[in-house]
């Protein structure tokens, strides 16, 4: 699935750990744990669709020749 790209990242990574925790602590089930995964992946997908606005510029440097 697309929308788990960012789990990879600092932040989805710190949420994981967090959960695994919690899951190992018995505070939450497996299930609820995998649901805040979810809601994660939308939130930071629709996030990022709504605020990053990337821009690229392409310069390309060509030698000046000498006229012979």
């Amino acid at each position: 699935m697309a929308y788990q790209l960012y789990r990879n990242t600092t932040l989805g990574n710190s949420l994981q750990e967090s959960l695994d925790e919690l899951i190992q602590s018995q505070q939450i089930t497996p299930q609820l744990a995998l649901q805040v995964l979810l809601q994660f992946d939308k939130a930071i997908n629709s996030a990022l669709a709504q605020r990053v606005r990337n821009r690229v510029n392409f310069r390309i440097l060509a030698p000046i020749l000498p006229n012979e």
